[in-house]
């Protein structure tokens, strides 16, 4: 697999972590998606910021993602 396919997951996204490991990735050029509880003000900047955002509770394996 070439690399620039491959795709990270970010879990917890929007937290202080999360959303600085993802703005760290996409800046060094990575395909990042981001886990996140629901769309709002924070996960709008990570889309914004070139991240596929993706809305969803790990807990919670019925839920549709």
């Amino acid at each position: 697999m070439h690399e620039s396919s491959k795709k990270l997951l970010i879990t917890g996204a929007t937290g202080k972590t999360g959303r600085y490991a993802v703005h760290q990735l996409l800046d060094r050029g990575a395909r990042v998606r981001a886990l996140v509880h629901r769309e709002d003000d924070r996960s709008a900047d990570l889309a914004a910021a070139g991240a596929e955002v993706v809305v969803g509770d790990m807990p919670d394996l019925a839920a549709d993602g």
